[in-house]
């Protein structure tokens, strides 16, 4: 069920304003996280994408890097820049919203629907994440990517596929090292079609974004990782501008992949990797991918 925008009482949002102390209240818990972060999320999309900018500027942290979809670099500037270049909506939806909360860090995950004036319908999934500071929920990262017509808005479920098996060694180390590691075991792991070392490393609420916009669970993805993709259609698949950020338990890993197929086309795709350190273990909680450049 989609649902349009409706007022959203002040008071859901109250604990959202930035504090003149320094001093840290306590992350909301529970019930509490939860309503304000789905008003947040329904106020953020007004403003990004409604010609009501106000809310999506003051909540947007200084530090704030993400990809735009058309699959650009954005940090906070840029990001703002964007808020409001297209013409006015006549109506925007949003629907299958995901809200995870963990300690400091917050994930919101869904579909925006923005319909124009003149007829146009474009619908966008998004991944936004949001961390605890200064009694406030700042956005700290975006990425974007745009449905094509074929790709559904619900998300894609499959059951996990049996005798998935991996028997390698985690680094270990310091955590920005293990995590640079784990983000390129990841791409290997894809070339190779290894599902058994997605099954090791996803977590259990582990979700992903395709390029087409489509939205898949754990169980599907791992289906999919199992098909020899790279090896029936690409003849390289590098992985480059990693920019690495660490949020407490949390990780942000943002980098592109440079490839090429193996009829000679090149393309750039470019994707935010979210892992969560459980116990002494990084486990991936989503990925999101967006076309840079389609292969041409």
């Amino acid at each position: 069920m989609k649902h349009p925008y409706l007022f959203v009482p002040s008071i859901l949002l109250s604990a959202t304003m930035v504090s003149a102390s320094d001093e840290a209240a306590t992350q909301p818990q529970g019930e509490a996280a939860m309503t304000m972060l789905h008003a947040i999320n329904h106020r953020m999309l007004d403003s990004r994408y409604g010609q009501r900018s106000e809310f999506a500027e003051r909540l947007s942290a200084d530090d704030f890097f993400g990809i735009g979809r058309d699959g650009g670099w954005i940090d906070k500037s840029a990001f703002l820049q964007r808020l409001n270049n297209d013409q006015p909506p006549v109506e925007i939806y949003y629907d299958n919203v995901q809200v995870r909360v963990f300690d400091g860090v917050a994930l919101i995950e869904g579909v925006a629907t923005i319909a124009r004036q003149d007829g146009d319908r474009t619908r966008i999934r998004y991944t936004d994440s949001y961390v605890w500071r200064r009694n406030a929920w700042w956005l700290i990262a975006s990425q974007e990517t745009r449905l094509n017509a074929t790709a559904g808005e619900d998300i894609v479920t499959r059951r996990k596929p049996a005798g998935l098996d991996w028997d390698g060694v985690d680094p270990k180390g310091e955590d920005i090292w293990v995590l640079e590691q784990l983000n390129g075991q990841y791409v290997d792991a894809f070339r190779r079609a290894d599902a058994g070392w997605f099954d090791a490393h996803l977590a259990d609420d582990y979700v992903v974004t395709f390029g087409d916009g489509s939205f898949h669970d754990r169980g599907d993805a791992l289906a999919d990782f199992q098909i020899p993709y790279f090896e029936q259609n690409i003849r390289s698949f590098p992985v480059d501008a990693v920019r690495i950020r660490r949020f407490g338990d949390v990780a942000l890993i943002h980098a592109e992949n440079d490839f090429e197929l193996k009829d000679g086309r090149k393309g750039i795709n470019r994707y935010t990797d979210i892992w969560r350190k459980i116990g002494d273990e990084w486990k991936c909680l989503s990925a999101h991918i967006t076309v840079f450049k389609p292969p041409a």
